[in-house]
């Protein structure tokens, strides 16, 4: 505790306005204030912390942050009712999901999370996981797992950590699916789709 407590003194202008914006969303978030701030203040640099399962594939974690057109909508039958956050890739090709390493001091969840915080700068209420696909990185012909959950988007930070380097936009269901050039990320949107869109009824014939 005292160590996280020193550094976030030393970041305290910061620190403070992440708290005031934090403290002001109504549900209760998934990881402590303290640590959420943390993330905020000091996004993780380095893979020295990084996961590897036993077949050397490097674990990485994400989220599809989504939120619903209607506030009140909790469930629709329309996948156009739902739409999603995307981001810009950092080789400028495509948009795609927040996502990132999964490390070794932290849960998959609370790794999920910060990954969002710190790529597209949303929180929100993380739910079961989608599932776990294994692909090949193009960019270093490395093997990866990728575990990825939905994120009910509660609320939208006006300062994140890469803020600088990435553009965020909220999509429909079917822009993400032309835009995301990854596979992979692609299953995970349609199994976000097929449990939050209902399957309509047929109309009963008397």
């Amino acid at each position: 505790m005292g160590g996280i407590s020193g550094f976030l003194t030393k970041f305290s202008p910061f620190t403070n306005l992440f708290e005031s914006i934090l403290e002001k969303i109504p549900i209760k978030l998934p990881i402590p204030l303290e640590k959420m701030v943390s993330y905020v203040s000091y996004p993780r640099t380095g893979r020295h912390l990084q996961r590897y399962d036993n077949r050397g594939f490097r674990l990485v974690v994400g989220c599809i942050p989504y939120r619903y057109k209607k506030l009140e909508d909790q469930a629709s039958s329309n996948e156009e009712e739902i739409e999603v956050l995307v981001i810009s890739a950092q080789n400028g090709k495509g948009m795609l999901f927040p996502k990132g390493g999964w490390e070794n001091d932290e849960s998959m969840e609370d790794a999920a999370i910060r990954e969002t915080l710190e790529e597209a700068g949303v929180l929100g209420i993380i739910e079961c996981k989608l599932g776990k696909w294994s692909y090949k990185s193009k960019r270093q012909s490395i093997f990866h797992e990728g575990h990825m959950f939905p994120l009910l988007v509660k609320k939208e930070l006006d300062l994140w950590p890469e803020k600088n380097i990435r553009e965020r936009k909220w999509v429909t269901i079917s822009k993400a699916r032309e835009e995301c050039p990854h596979l992979w990320m692609k299953e995970a949107l349609e199994e976000l789709v097929r449990r939050h869109v209902q399957p309509a009824t047929d109309e009963k014939v008397n």
